[in-house]
Parts: structure tokens; C-alpha cells; sequence
């Protein structure tokens, strides 16, 4: 099995922290039910990662839409100190950048190590990132 389907499975801890701790609104009910959106995909592509299909298209459609509403929910209602306004930004940096470097080497050699230890580094920062929104 594919070490993404590990890292994937980091999305269940803000999931079961939500249903803990979580302040119950609506929003984040919705986020949490992303993410087990995502973390379903995800799971189903990274057992069998085969590129341009179906579940690939997918999986990359579900994502940038999970990642793109936690960063806009996160920054418009989570950054309450400098601190934490400081740090997200620098997750989201460590994002971006394992996002470019996963994408760079997927185009070079599907499912290379450096393609997946990016990617995997793509998902512990999210992981992380999502933590803020609830």
C-alpha cells in the first residue's frame, strides 16, 4: 500500500476533534463532512494510483475544492493573534510549495519517490492547516 494512504488518514484526527471540541456551527459541520469526502477519494486513487483516470480527476477536483474552502474559511474567521495569522501563512507557503515540487515530479516520473515524499509532505501540511479551522 501506498505511504499517501497513511498520510491521508491524518484528516480523520480534525474530524474527530471537531466532533470533540468544535464549536458545532454549520460551517464546520460542512467542512468536516469534506473532509471525509476527501479522505474517501484520496484513499480509493492512492491504493491504486493510475494517472488520467476517473478517480484521479476526481480526487484532484474534490481536493482543491476542500483545501480552497478551508483557507478561505480559516482566514476569514480562525486568525484571531498575529501569531496564528503568522504561522498559517507559513503552512499555506509549505503547501504551496509541496504542491509545485509533487506536481513537478509527477510530470517527470508518475509516482517517483520525490512525486510521493512531496506529495506526502502536501498532506501532513494540510493536516496541520486543517486544525486551525476548528
Amino acid at each position: 500500500m501506498n505511504c499517501l494512504c497513511y498520510t491521508n488518514t491524518l484528516l480523520l484526527i480534525p474530524i474527530l476533534y471537531f466532533f470533540i471540541f468544535g464549536q458545532k456551527r454549520l460551517t464546520e459541520y460542512i467542512l468536516a463532512s469534506l473532509l471525509i469526502v476527501i479522505v474517501i477519494t484520496s484513499q480509493i486513487f492512492w491504493r491504486k494510483p493510475e494517472r488520467e483516470t476517473t478517480i484521479h480527476k476526481l480526487d484532484a477536483i474534490v481536493a482543491k475544492i476542500v483545501i480552497g474552502s478551508f483557507i478561505v474559511y480559516t482566514l476569514i474567521y480562525k486568525l484571531s493573534s498575529s501569531i496564528m495569522r503568522v504561522s498559517y501563512w507559513l503552512l499555506l507557503a509549505g503547501i504551496a510549495t509541496s504542491f509545485y515540487y509533487s506536481n513537478y515530479y509527477s510530470t517527470r516520473e508518475w509516482c517517483s519517490n520525490a512525486h510521493i515524499r512531496f506529495h506526502a509532505w502536501l498532506h501532513i501540511l494540510c493536516f496541520i492547516a486543517t486544525l486551525y479551522a476548528f
